[in-house]
């Protein structure tokens, strides 16, 4: 995934912290464990939250396991291990892959190729596994890159696609899963919901923090029709133009983060609370802020 989707450190308690590492840690074991070692590189704190989100609301039978790594070899690191664990991880991989095959086919990036070669067989098992899954992330990320392809700029309906992948993901429907009896689908359309507008914010904080680097190399950005190939961005003589498209912008996803919390509060969570709204109400916006904070520096 993309790592926008992350926590407010300072604001979250030193306990809620440890036990969010404790999730990241799971995840990062999962992709080892299920898939070698390459496929490690693709954790983020994206696929986290919904490892936390996950295990929040369906409270299965989690493990606590202590373990040293790579990473971290002074010192065994407490990591969790749950079925939503798993599938997130196999969920994130297959995102990964499909996202490399189209930046190798966009701009012929080597290093992404290489990667997609090299997580392929663990894709595969996966793909056995959740074949409805598979295709409908595989067909969505076609369809975005062919949006793409033919210039359309509506940053609505290409945020809307991607956001058709999340919610994809975000649906665990027990038929889907292969899991008898042990989750409902009481929650499946607001988690629907849910995954679709994550994917939208992602989409859009993602453009928005790529626009002058996609300029630079002549790539598509949604951002780039609506402000005159942006020469706006890139050559603004006043802090206030910039901050123009800075708050645009931070409409735009607040529209988003505001559905997303409101879905988020119909959902009957009572673990992990503090995690989970520290980084609906705050952590997703300090990427906002921090983009902010680099492009008003030039």
């Amino acid at each position: 995934m993309f790592g926008y989707v992350v926590v407010n450190k300072p604001e979250l308690k030193i306990k809620d912290f440890d036990r969010y590492q404790e999730y990241y840690c799971g995840l990062c074991h999962a992709l080892k464990e299920r898939h070698g070692v390459a496929a490690q590189m693709s954790l983020s704190y994206d696929a986290t939250f919904a490892t936390v989100l996950l295990t929040s609301l369906y409270e299965p039978i989690t493990l606590a396991q202590k373990k040293r790594c790579l990473r971290h070899p002074a010192e065994k690191r407490t990591y969790l291990q749950n079925f939503f664990i798993d599938y997130v991880a196999d969920m994130n991989l297959v995102l990964t892959y499909y996202k490399c095959l189209d930046d190798w086919v966009d701009e012929k990036k080597v290093t992404r190729l290489s990667y997609s070669k090299a997580i392929v067989n663990g894709v595969k098992k996966i793909k056995s596994k959740y074949p409805k899954k598979v295709k409908v992330i595989r067909g969505k990320l076609a369809e975005l890159q062919n949006l793409e392809k033919q210039g359309v700029y509506d940053i609505d309906v290409l945020s809307r696609t991607f956001g058709d992948i999340m919610a994809e993901i975000f649906d665990i429907s027990p038929k889907e899963c292969n899991v008898n009896g042990i989750y409902g689908d009481e929650w499946k359309q607001d988690l629907r919901k849910l995954g679709f507008l994550l994917g939208k914010y992602i989409y859009i904080i993602d453009a928005y923090d790529d626009v002058e680097k996609d300029i630079e190399k002549g790539s598509f950005n949604p951002f780039i029709d609506r402000f005159n190939n942006s020469k706006l961005i890139m050559d603004a003589k006043t802090s206030e133009e910039k901050q123009e498209f800075d708050v645009w912008v931070r409409d735009l996803l607040m529209l988003i983060a505001t559905d997303l919390a409101g879905v988020y509060e119909k959902l009957p969570i009572i673990e992990d609370v503090a995690i989970l709204r520290n980084i609906i109400y705050s952590g997703i916006w300090t990427k906002y802020f921090s983009i902010c904070e680099r492009r008003n520096k030039k």
